[in-house]
């Protein structure tokens, strides 16, 4: 049983797509798939657009979801070209039970929609067109997630999608400048096609088994003139050594934009600023559940 789409993220709607999916999976004993690209797709659109996760990322979230098998396609010159038809009847090389898509899906140059393909199929298998999901007006969608992360509104994001927003990487050295403050970071680089919600969050870390609260720094470090962008997390309560290991860093809640202070002790003024509010937003969801 295949979905179809480009799942740059798992937002709730495509989330009720993967639901029905598994369900028509368990029907006729069949494994649940997913079909995507595996590169920046809005490139060989000529399109600036960023992706909101990397295809390593999007392959973790598919598995914390019940995919067993994806589909995966690179997006160039060729691939555009083919229609809507040919498209699918290179799908049909698989051995595939069913199709479940969005009501908007299209699929090749000429823009097939979900009814075209149910109609083209109709003799091979069935397809499963599942509505459109709306939040307060509005379709839930990739472009909707993206928006509201570059306007830093993730907890409007995180509700959105599967998981809160994260990033992922292996730790490398930084310029220990952090260390010196008092306030040790782990660093990770961002991958140049993946989005960049610049700012100071709090938020989670995620390395040895075990999760951490953090103020999360994504972008660059202006008050010691330092443009490269990265994604800089101050773990809470931490002590250890993470370099060389693969981390996972969410976000959770907008605290700040960045900003550049006159001196390195305002700064650590700052990140103490920074490590009460998230604690304190730590307490009230507490007391809240």
């Amino acid at each position: 049983m295949v979905c179809l789409g480009f799942f740059d993220c798992m937002h709730n709607g495509h989330v009720t797509l993967l639901e029905r999916a598994k369900a028509m999976a368990a029907q006729c004993g069949a494994q649940v798939a997913l079909f995507t690209f595996d590169n920046n797709h809005f490139r060989t659109l000529g399109k600036s657009t960023k992706l909101l996760y990397t295809f390593d990322e999007r392959l973790s979230i598919y598995q914390s979801l019940g995919v067993q098998t994806v589909f995966r396609c690179t997006f160039d010159e060729q691939f555009r070209s083919l229609s809507g038809e040919r498209f699918l009847k290179s799908l049909l090389a698989y051995d595939i039970c069913g199709v479940v898509c969005g009501a908007d899906y299209t699929c090749g140059s000429d823009r097939m929609g979900a009814e075209q393909v149910k109609a083209f199929l109709k003799d091979v298998c069935p397809v499963e067109i599942v509505p459109l999901l709306q939040q307060e007006g509005e379709k839930v969608c990739s472009s909707l997630v993206r928006k509201l992360l570059l306007e830093c509104r993730i907890r409007q994001a995180n509700a959105l999608l599967s998981q809160p927003f994260f990033f992922t990487g292996k730790v490398r050295h930084g310029r220990n400048v952090g260390e010196k403050m008092g306030f040790p970071t782990v660093n990770i680089q961002l991958d140049a096609d993946k989005i960049c919600p610049q700012g100071v969050y709090g938020g989670k870390v995620f390395c040895q088994g075990k999760s951490y609260d953090a103020i999360v720094n994504v972008g660059a470090k202006p008050t010691f003139d330092c443009g490269d962008v990265t994604v800089e997390a101050h773990i809470l309560h931490f002590c250890g050594d993470l370099y060389g290991e693969d981390v996972k860093i969410s976000l959770l809640q907008y605290l700040r934009p960045i900003q550049k202070f006159n001196d390195a002790r305002s700064l650590a003024q700052q990140l103490e600023r920074d490590v009460k509010a998230v604690e304190d937003d730590k307490i009230r969801s507490q007391r809240q559940q």
